[in-house]
């Protein structure tokens, strides 16, 4: 009887294969590295470093929650960044390693409005234009990554104030900033998608528009709004990559926008819309910060780590279709003697 209790828990907890992949995962990774891949120091730097993924990677589920995409994730985060030393570059004559907590506060709420707009853009493009997000978003991110390298001449610029890096490297209580602001943003987030009318209005969008516009649901507001909140992830993925590498860059972090992908994918987000739980995909991005640590300890060549980004996405791809297809023959095998009995 208690078997049988532990089986249904089981299968009620929707995230228990991603627990029982980052365990193995683990494990593995500790095995192939040794002793140093379970240090202390191994395990914080990998608190410092998830928040980045995890960041992108929730942005990345918000805009597939309708069935749509978000590859200008990235290239807007090394934009925003950009936009941050020019402000501050300018409020301070040059010296931007001077700036005070006033003018680092100014210049995150202009550069927070900057990356709305450029949300805004990319709903509005998709929702009243009816163009693919997949089309909208490569031409964001191209021109994005245009002006970031136009701006920077192709230069890292560096030398922000202690009070912006505080996001990326300080501690509060011993605790990364980067993963207390990474925590705060995710309870915020699902209390939006779980426990609010947008919420759901966002869901129903994804999953049947029709039926959700004739239930006086606006989908082009929601499809508008949903592309501001996946573009704010990049604000905040700015924030911490700004703090850990005190520089920007027009093409810092590119492969992560595969890694988001394959975290929401992973996480359980349904690339054709209507599902997708933020817890999933939190799973999904520390798995694969795992995987990244313990590749980059091995000194793999960053070449065949982001390769190999690529064939586990085709791989989980294949997994899932393949699942779904076995799952789809066992229900239709388990229907096919009712059916007859009924006959």
């Amino acid at each position: 009887m208690k078997s049988n209790n532990v089986l249904l828990r089981i299968k009620k907890n929707e995230h228990f294969s991603l627990y029982v992949t980052l365990i193995i995962v683990y494990l593995l990774m500790g095995i192939l590295n040794g002793s140093r891949f379970f240090s202390f120091r191994n395990l914080t730097a990998m608190m410092y470093q998830m928040p980045m993924i995890g960041l992108l990677a929730i942005g990345m589920l918000i805009s597939e929650l309708t069935g749509g995409i978000n590859l200008s994730l990235v290239s807007l985060a090394n934009f925003n960044g950009v936009l941050i030393y020019e402000l501050l570059k300018a409020f301070t004559q040059g010296n931007v390693g001077s700036a005070h907590g006033g003018q680092v506060f100014i210049a995150l709420v202009v550069s927070c409005i900057a990356c709305m707009v450029v949300g805004l853009l990319n709903g509005a493009l998709t929702a009243m234009l009816q163009i693919p997000a997949l089309l909208v978003t490569l031409g964001t991110m191209t021109l994005l990554q245009g002006l970031s390298l136009v701006i920077t001449k192709g230069y890292t610029l560096s030398g922000f104030p202690d009070n912006l890096t505080f996001f990326g490297t300080g501690t509060v209580l011993g605790i990364p900033m980067s993963l207390i602001l990474f925590v705060v943003i995710v309870f915020i987030t699902h209390i939006i998608l779980d426990r609010t009318v947008y919420g759901k209005q966002l869901y129903m969008t994804g999953a049947n528009p029709v039926a959700a516009r004739y239930s006086n649901v606006n989908t082009v507001k929601v499809v508008v709004i949903e592309y501001v909140l996946s573009a704010l992830f990049s604000f905040f993925a700015s924030m911490v990559m700004i703090g850990q590498m005190n520089s920007v860059k027009a093409n810092y972090y590119e492969s992560y926008v595969l890694i988001a992908v394959l975290a929401s994918f992973l996480g359980g987000v349904n690339p054709n819309g209507g599902f997708g739980k933020i817890g999933g995909t939190v799973i999904a991005a520390i798995i694969l910060q795992v995987i990244n640590t313990g590749l980059n300890l091995l000194r793999l060549d960053p070449f065949m780590v982001t390769a190999m980004w690529g064939a586990i996405i085709i791989l989980v791809s294949f997994g899932r279709e393949f699942a779904e297809k076995i799952k789809k023959s066992l229900e239709r095998r388990k229907a096919r003697p009712q059916l007859e009995g009924a006959e």
